[in-house]
This record gives structure tokens, sequence and C-alpha cells, in this order.
């Protein structure tokens, strides 16, 4: 993993190494069940902290995906990317893994609809490599949506955890489920607060050039040392 560019990239195959399934005379692989999730967890990703640092995209871009360019070069980049995904994102209850089904099912060609195909297709085996570039590519659409329209992405946030009622949760506990007696439910906030913690600890640990103007701490230095030459 030293040679991977991009918390998204290196995350990613992290989290695929953690699933794999191993066979005896064949490659590693995860079944695209399994895909469907951990890519919607990227898109999930990708938005939220596309969100938080929309202020500062040269060095996101370059930390989060690992791509550089030239100045707001990166802003075009999301901008282009963000703006026909959103134009047919009509949907009020889509969820990150619906989301997911619906991309790869228009991609692949598939005829029904991304629950159908979950459905049939669940367990068929993806090289760990596909899961890898698509861990990415939902990264970044989820970090494109996140930095042009981060209402979108908390809408969605809200749609894919939203709690179940109380009363189906209640008889889930009643029938003797494995379930707590209440639910656990993240807020957008905690899960932001999260996410964000993981990757400035990244930048910290693995880019320390620009760990200052993602954590902040370069503006906090710069109001230090003006106030002190002031003084």
């Amino acid at each position: 993993m030293e040679n991977l560019r991009g918390y998204a990239r290196v995350l990613g195959q992290m989290r695929i190494a953690q699933q794999l399934n191993k066979s005896l005379f064949r490659k590693p692989y995860l079944k695209y069940g399994q895909c469907c999730y951990l890519w919607s967890y990227f898109l999930q990703l990708g938005g939220i902290l596309g969100a938080k640092h929309a202020a500062n995209l040269d060095a996101f871009g370059d930390a989060f995906l690992g791509m550089t360019g030239p100045p707001a070069a990166m802003k075009k980049w999301f901008a282009d990317t963000a703006k026909p995904i959103a134009e047919n994102l009509s949907e009020d209850s889509m969820k990150f893994w619906e989301f997911v089904g619906r991309k790869y099912t228009e991609r692949i060609g598939y005829a029904g609809d991304a629950q159908s195909y979950l459905l049939k297709h669940g367990t068929t085996k993806v090289p760990a490599s596909t899961a890898a570039v698509e861990a990415w590519g939902y990264s970044v659409q989820g970090a494109a949506l996140g930095v042009l329209y981060p209402h979108v992405i908390r809408r969605m946030f809200e749609q894919t955890h939203r709690p179940i009622s109380k009363a189906s949760w209640n008889r889930a506990v009643a029938a003797g489920l494995a379930v707590p007696a209440e639910q656990n439910v993240m807020s957008y906030e905690e899960a932001e607060e999260a996410e964000n913690k993981a990757f400035i600890h990244y930048c910290r640990e693995c880019r320390q050039d620009l760990y200052p103007v993602l954590s902040g701490t370069q503006d906090k230095v710069a109001t230090l040392v003006s106030g002190s030459s002031r003084a």
C-alpha cells in the first residue's frame, strides 16, 4: 500500500483485504453483495468529506483521491462530475446503496432494477482489483456531490440511516432477536466527526504537506503569528 496515493485508495485496499473470500485454486474475491455495501460506504465517505473540505479543494483532492492539477482544475473536475449525477437524482428516498446499485446495473446493461440484481447475483464473484477501482470511483462521485451539492449527500445519508419505527423495533426485541433494547442511530454530524477524524489522522501521518490546510492548524498558526506581530 506504500505506493497508493490518496486516502480513498488506501482505505479501500484495507477494507477489501478485511473482506476477501479466499479460494484454494482461485484468486481472492468479493461477492457482489459485499461490494454493493462497500461501494456505498465510499460514496457516503466521499460525500461527507467533500462537503467538509469544500473550501480547500486542491488539498482535499490530493489527500483524499490522490489527484493534482493546476489551480481551480479540481473545482472544475468536481463540478463536471457532480452536475450530471445531481440532475438524475430525482428520487427523494434514494439511499447510498440504491444509488450504487442503479449505477452498476445501468453500466452493465441489466434490464431489471438494482434490488432484483442484488437478489439474483449477490454471490457473484468480483475480483479484488475491480472492487478497488469501483470503490475509488464512488469516492470520486460522492466527493463531487458533497462539494457541489452537500444537501443531496445529507438527504441520502438521512434516508440510508433512517431509524426503524419504534413499533417494529420493539417487536424485534420482543421476538428475542439479537438487537439492543434501543436503536443506536448515528447522526450526520457524528458520522462527519468520526470520518473526518480518521481522514485528518491519515493526513498527519502520510501527507504532512497538506495536513496544516486540511486540519485548520495553518489558520491557527497564522492567527497567532499575526497577533504576536501586532503586539
